[in-house]
């Protein structure tokens, strides 16, 4: 008789498993991989068919235990944008001490700084970098060097824009609470496009990624291969602020002048402070707008998501307002 002995599941580890993104991977990635949930804080298995593990970043000794006889790092983690490239570091010299030779790293359009218009991965980051871009480029390139260390070392950096669905902290979370709060309006210079993918869409992506990374055609990939990870809508900031209003049933945003925008601005650091002493008041100017996010509001840029969808065969396909119906709120 032929042998019918199914082949073992690879085995992938997912490091930051507690946090949006790489808890929104676990039950896909579970139905093809053998899980590792690499967490900093023990917490209960989620599922089956994934493992809980330790996997702090700051700690060596944890990373190499936890990437020891793993197939795949998917690197979800998010923390201090200081520490980003040093744990990039530690996982990297986990991965090439146990012979691990596949990674899938999230980045995010960010490391593009202020560049407008039509943007594709061949294009470099235009002015200064914000901390968090600047941390974010710094690891991509950590992974491009090690990558190229070896073979066959193979490293897909996902570069997301801005990932929005259930549990997402800032983009839907805070949002809403800025929202019903009545902290939050409609701005003059909020002129650019919001780069949404909705966190369905992105786990589809980084599952085909994943494949791809540990299935039979892993070494016809480049060594490091940087893809924008954008969904099939880019609103208007002001049309994602008023969509997220309706979604949770409050009354439609009003526009609010340049010089309420600045008031409100000034006044929100003196809330914030009344807020942090449990002062019963300045909630909703606590939650204003900051200057920096009012420059992502008219960053004009158009990131495409073509070459992703070729190399992963996956296009996102969730709009706005299904995106906000799947949020929960």
């Amino acid at each position: 008789m032929p042998d019918v002995t199914p082949s073992p599941r690879p085995r992938a580890l997912i490091t930051g498993s507690g946090g949006f993104i790489g808890s929104a991977l676990l039950a896909p990635l579970a139905e093809h991989f053998d899980v590792r949930a690499g967490a900093r804080r023990a917490r209960p298995d989620p599922r089956p068919g994934v493992t809980i593990v330790a996997c702090d970043l700051d700690d060596p000794a944890q990373v190499r235990a936890a990437v020891e006889g793993v197939d795949l790092v998917i690197h979800a983690a998010y923390g201090d944008e200081g520490a980003m490239p040093r744990q990039a570091e530690t996982l990297l010299a986990a991965m090439t001490q146990a012979g691990v030779g596949a990674l899938l790293a999230f980045s995010s359009v960010a490391v593009y700084g202020a560049r407008e218009g039509r943007i594709v991965e061949t294009d470099g980051p235009k002015g200064p970098l914000a901390p968090y871009a600047s941390a974010k480029a710094r690891c991509e390139e950590l992974y491009r060097g090690w990558s190229a260390g070896a073979a066959p070392r193979r490293v897909i950096a996902l570069r997301p824009g801005i990932v929005y669905g259930a549990r997402s902290p800032f983009w839907v979370e805070k949002m809403a609470a800025r929202i019903t709060s009545g902290g939050w309006g409609l701005f003059p210079n909020a002129t650019g496009r919001a780069a949404l993918i909705h966190i369905d869409d992105l786990a589809e992506q980084a599952l085909a990624a994943s494949r791809l990374l540990t299935g039979p055609t892993r070494e016809t990939l480049a060594p490091f291969s940087a893809l924008n990870a954008v969904g099939p809508e880019a609103p208007l900031w002001n049309t994602y602020f008023q969509a997220l209003a309706e979604q949770l049933g409050h009354a439609p945003l009003r526009e609010w002048s340049e010089s309420e925008t600045a008031l409100r601005q000034a006044l929100a650091v003196p809330a914030k402070i009344a807020r942090k002493f449990g002062l019963p008041f300045g909630k909703a100017l606590a939650l204003a707008p900051t200057p920096g996010e009012i420059g992502i509001f008219a960053l004009d840029a158009d990131y495409r998501g073509e070459a992703a969808e070729n190399l992963l065969q996956v296009a996102p396909r969730i709009g706005l307002r299904e995106g906000l119906s799947r949020c929960g709120l």
